[in-house]
């Protein structure tokens, strides 16, 4: 994906079609096309790193396709799992471009005094995304 490229950051029908996915599903997704095996090694690629700048985020403000309004309303407008984008590698986010996902069980052991998901004995499959909070991706030595 181009430094400047966000893709197509409206709703679309894709998202108006969305029914739900299965944990399999979004997880295969995930690892579908994985940037790397193996981080840091020799001869491997690092990771995509993209600039969050102020130009990128108002980039449109005073015409008629201001791309941060319309990404932001499509992410409370659609509940869809996935976006792949037309090159299926998804779209570029404005804010905390910067990220990897997680996958794992979500699991309380501990006694609570919450309910649902919180109260000892749940377990769930979960996905997340680890991100940034600007631009920087790299460990800083102190």
């Amino acid at each position: 994906m181009e430094a400047d490229d966000f893709g197509i950051e409206q709703i679309t029908e894709e998202d108006r079609r969305y029914r739900g996915s299965r944990f399999s599903e979004v997880r295969a997704a995930i690892f579908a096309n994985p940037y790397q095996n193996l981080w840091g090694r020799e001869g491997i690629l690092p990771l995509p790193r993209y600039e969050t700048t102020v130009s990128s985020v108002f980039r449109g403000l005073l015409g008629r396709h201001y791309l941060f309004r319309e990404a932001s309303e499509r992410a409370v407008d659609s509940h869809a799992d996935l976006r792949w984008g037309e090159n299926r590698q998804g779209f570029r986010r404005f804010l905390h471009p910067n990220g990897i996902c997680l996958t794992g069980v979500w699991e309380i052991t501990e006694d609570s005094e919450y309910s649902g998901y919180f109260r000892k004995g749940s377990r769930a499959l979960t996905i997340g995304r680890y991100s940034t909070c600007c631009t920087e991706t790299r460990r800083v030595a102190t």
